[in-house]
């Protein structure tokens, strides 16, 4: 069964509806720009893609689509107004944030929208713990963060802040679901978790960065993304880590495309680029980055390129909003 995704509702495109199919004819009145705020993780790949989608000349109303894709943490963009103002489609990590800044308040955040890519929360470590781990058949169950110690030695357990970034809510909403108790373990994942700064640059990225900080007879164990790991090994191939699916499952965050625009001609102009999203070209751009398509599947040559399964891994149940709520509240207890 593939891992669920976090709350995604795929809504329907038709921006070719509006004519906006590339063609050689300049443009007659001038540019229209779509400013998109996308996650740290998946704004490089998107630039690609928007690179590309601008240069093909997309038209909208007689003028030509540029799209300029932005870093920006999700956390920053729920608590800027004005940077939501200045917005015309948002890519946070996982569809809670859309509610996240509706409950907050602001209605021109749509409640849903488009998956572009998936990724699962995974552990993280080293290979020679993940070997050594494996060769003692340590159960790798979600447990283990409830764990200071396995077979004698230290376990270095790290996740982001749950409401920084949402890898770490699926910790407490998996330790929820397996039976153990997040009151045991927040205070120890507090003290480790990233400081604001390095999570202003993404929660499941950010978690990586202190991996091989851990003392020399502690194992670290790390909440992350399976992209992040991607990304992470990219940059650090001498010392690579090895992403882990805990044994009872996980669940994937869907990275949705949601269109904030107020204005007609900027709204048409974003879902031109929402479409192009959904392109093949796109699709293996995300997938060469590390990230799943939306129904957690890799294509078979980015699955051998990443050294990863090809179909999504097992899934946990979907929490409630009430879950939810417990696991912010859990970390903040």
């Amino acid at each position: 069964m593939p891992a669920a995704v976090l709350l995604v509702t795929v809504v329907g495109g038709g921006a070719w509806a509006f004519g906006l199919l590339p063609g050689p004819s300049p443009c007659r009145s001038g540019t229209v720009e779509v400013r998109v705020a996308a996650q740290p993780e998946i704004a490089p790949a998107l630039r690609d893609v928007a690179s590309r989608f601008t240069v093909e000349r997309h038209r909208v109303g007689g003028r030509c689509v540029r799209a300029r894709v932005t870093a920006v943490a999700p956390a920053e963009f729920a608590r800027r107004p004005d940077l939501r103002r200045r917005t015309d489609a948002w890519v946070p990590e996982s569809s809670l944030w859309l509610g996240i800044v509706r409950d907050a308040g602001d209605k021109g955040v749509p409640g849903s929208g488009t998956s572009i890519a998936a990724t699962p929360v995974v552990f993280a470590t080293t290979r020679p713990v993940a070997d050594e781990l494996a060769a003692g058949h340590v159960a790798m169950s979600w447990k283990l963060l409830l764990k200071s110690k396995v077979d004698g030695l230290g376990l270095a357990r790290r996740a982001a802040d749950p409401g920084v970034g949402i890898s770490g809510m699926v910790a407490m909403l998996a330790l929820d679901q397996v039976g153990g108790r997040t009151g045991d373990v927040t205070g120890d994942l507090r003290k480790s978790a990233p400081s604001p700064a390095d999570d202003a640059a993404g929660g499941a990225a950010a978690v990586l960065a202190g991996l091989t900080a851990a003392e020399r007879f502690d194992r670290p164990l790390v909440v992350t993304t399976e992209q992040a790991t991607v990304a992470y090994n990219d940059g650090h191939r001498p010392n690579p880590v090895t992403p882990i699916v805990p044994d009872e499952g996980t669940l994937m965050l869907d990275h949705p495309y949601a269109v904030t625009a107020r204005d007609r001609r900027h709204r048409d102009a974003a879902a031109a680029f929402g479409d192009a999203l959904g392109t093949r070209s796109a699709r293996d751009t995300l997938q060469r980055a590390g990230f799943r398509a939306p129904d957690g599947g890799f294509g078979d040559a980015a699955a051998r390129e990443h050294g990863l399964p090809a179909t999504a891994p097992r899934s946990l149940r979907l929490p409630t909003r009430k879950e939810i709520d417990r696991a912010l509240a859990s970390w903040k207890a």
